[in-house]
């Protein structure tokens, strides 16, 4: 089953699971509602029967209501005024058996209300009442009913979409992640195992001499460690986000740390210098540091002729800066340099280094930043990337 289907899946489970849990509360409180309103209409009728059995007492009639006199024994009955209804008053009278009730009637689609008061096992008064406003309050009762609860059960689906996707988000960034970084490793992969296919077939096409077999080995051997080198970078860059690297800190000297990268890393026409300063001892793991600054320097490396390093104490942090003379990043790219497989010039090469880099700074509680460095004119004349790593405390 897809994502989205899973999706829409539990939004409808959400959606059944609203109208459940709404049904029973809008039943309730329906419920109570008509309950209240039948309640209002038997008030009337009662205080109907009570003027008419003061009225019998008194002998005073005034604005009688529907009411009738009713002997069942003897199947007679008497109105109380000049009325065209004629419910089963006797029939009504003799299942009371002598305790008051209520009824409703029909006729030409006409509902009433009636009160029986019995007086004796056989004899007593009726008094009826129209339930016009009380069957059209209940109907604007039920309508509204549906209303809010179509309404309320339409918000629960909207908001079981909502929280459907915020929950699988996890799932489709994690697969996503994972298509992203195959189709990067199978595009990582590509030039060097097409650079070892073509050097081997030439290679084997026919007799050469063993300066043309070393020139092709050699061939092989350095698209062999490119493609070494970005597995492994893919590896560490993989192991940084599941927290399987932990950094191991401990006091380190920045400044020597940058002396000896630009030491080590060797590149043909680029000079790569660090400047001296003073000491900056900073809270860190010397491997994964040194492999933070050495990418910076190499990624700097691959589009300058001048690379410097630069070390100081800034309040809390360490400093470690890596400037160079190259075109500086592509504007658009710039905001992204950190991300995986972004290219941060038209010269650079696509490769994760530098989202390498702000892993292990994140990692020790630093961060990272890159920026052109900017001419005369306005236009970039070299880039500067600035590693910040928080000191080392104080012994």
């Amino acid at each position: 089953m897809t994502l989205r289907r899973r999706q829409w899946l539990a939004a409808a489970l959400f959606g059944v699971a609203a109208i459940v849990l709404v049904a029973v509360p809008l039943r309730m409180w329906f419920d109570a509602r008509e309950a209240a309103i039948n309640a209002a209409n038997d008030a009337v009728l009662i205080e109907q029967m009570e003027s008419i059995l003061l009225g019998e007492i008194t002998g005073i009639r005034e604005e009688w209501p529907i009411a009738y006199f009713v002997d069942s024994d003897i199947e007679y009955r008497e109105p109380f005024g000049d009325y065209e209804i004629e419910p089963p008053l006797n029939q009504w009278m003799r299942e009371s058996n002598g305790d008051r009730s209520f009824r409703e009637y029909t006729i030409d689609d006409t509902r009433l209300s009636a009160l029986i008061e019995p007086i004796n096992d056989t004899s007593g008064y009726v008094t009826l009442t129209y339930t016009a406003d009380r069957d059209d309050q209940l109907a604007d009762l039920r309508s509204a009913a549906w209303r809010w609860g179509l309404v309320f059960v339409a918000i629960c689906v909207v908001v079981g979409i909502g929280l459907s996707r915020w929950m699988i988000s996890p799932m489709r960034r994690v697969l996503g992640d994972q298509q992203t970084f195959l189709a990067d490793a199978a595009h990582e992969m590509r030039t060097p195992l097409a650079v070892i296919l073509a050097s081997s077939s030439q290679a084997l096409a026919r007799e050469r001499s063993s300066e043309e077999y070393v020139r092709s080995l050699s061939e092989i051997r350095s698209a062999a460690e490119r493609a070494s080198s970005g597995v492994n970078e893919m590896l560490d860059l993989v192991r940084f986000e599941n927290g399987q690297i932990m950094p191991r800190l401990a006091p380190l000297r920045a400044d020597l740390l940058a002396e000896e990268v630009a030491a080590s890393v060797r590149v043909d026409d680029v000079e790569i210098l660090a400047v001296l300063g003073e000491a900056v001892i900073v809270q860190a793991d010397m491997a994964l540091l040194r492999q933070a600054v050495e990418n910076v320097v190499r990624n700097a490396s691959r589009r300058a002729s001048h690379v410097e390093l630069i070390t100081r104490a800034d309040r809390s942090d360490g400093v470690i800066q890596i400037r160079d003379n190259g075109p500086g990043f592509d504007p658009e790219i710039l905001p992204h340099v950190f991300e995986r497989y972004q290219r941060g010039d038209r010269r650079g090469e696509v490769g994760i280094g530098l989202a390498i880099v702000r892993a292990i700074t994140t990692a020790h509680g630093g961060s990272v930043i890159a920026a052109n460095i900017l001419g005369d004119d306005g236009g970039p004349v070299g880039a500067v990337v600035t590693l910040r790593i928080p000191l080392a405390p104080a012994r």
